[in-house]
């Protein structure tokens, strides 16, 4: 029993060193703090193990045990991470819940405006391309035009040289033999002859007519203008502005 008294003190100042300096430290090296302890209990033990007894033994055991349970803290619980809500961080900035709301309205409306752009800039790729394939059927159909209009004019041209022709023909021609031919022809055909010969040529071949026949190539001949007179003469008419409507009466 002289022992115990040796150990006893060194058990008492390992426990006041470890809980003096687990209060400097803190509770992250606590491990090394118990293990440290626990070895010096050991070291002390191991000096008068040789003459020590079954009761010091008893007694060390526990002197350990008691160590072990009043400097070994419970488990702490890992703490929950969470990511801070857009409300969070408004307030952290400063900003109102009716200002957080508009700004993400802000938002929401410069996505669809953005959209909107995008898909103004393709219909004005369409457009753009729709307009090119147009001008280039418009210049297609404008040439297609002049070559039409120059055909006409060689068309006309050869028209009234193949008149003037047939003017002279009948011109050299006796009366009494152009009348019946010009009398078989269409008024097409020899309205325009008729219009072109000179009237000392044309006065007899009217004359060699038969009275019937030559009443009518006079009366086309007279009248020939007068379907150009009606369509000029409507043309007049839809141009000119509508007379305006008297005033009502007052009551």
């Amino acid at each position: 029993m002289k022992n115990m008294p040796r150990i006893l003190p060194l058990v008492g100042v390992a426990i006041v060193g470890v809980m003096g300096i687990n209060a400097l430290a803190g509770a992250q090296s606590l491990p090394d703090m118990v293990s440290g302890a626990r070895a010096f209990a050991e070291d002390a033990a191991q000096g008068v193990k040789s003459g020590a007894k079954p009761a010091d033994k008893a007694a060390t055991g526990q002197a350990k045990d008691a160590v072990a349970s009043a400097v070994l803290p419970p488990a702490a619980k890992p703490v929950a991470v969470c990511a801070p809500t857009a409300a969070e961080l408004a307030k952290e900035a400063g900003l109102s819940p009716a200002e957080l709301q508009v700004l993400q309205s802000l938002g929401t409306r410069r996505g669809q405006l953005d959209k909107r752009e995008q898909d103004m800039d393709v219909q004005l790729a369409l457009m753009a391309a729709a307009e090119a394939k147009l001008d280039a059927k418009i210049k297609a159909l404008t040439g297609m035009k002049g070559d039409i209009a120059k055909l006409m004019v060689d068309a006309d041209t050869k028209e009234q040289a193949e008149i003037d022709r047939l003017v002279k023909v009948f011109e050299g021609m006796k009366p009494k033999d152009a009348a019946p031919r010009i009398v078989l022809l269409d008024d097409s055909v020899r309205l325009p002859i008729a219009a072109k010969m000179k009237e000392r040529s044309l006065s007899p071949i009217i004359a060699a007519m038969p009275p019937l026949e030559a009443k009518k190539l006079t009366e086309a001949l007279a009248g020939r203008f007068a379907d150009v007179k009606r369509v000029a003469a409507a043309a007049n008419a839809a141009a000119a502005p509508a007379p305006a409507k008297p005033p009502a009466p007052k009551a």
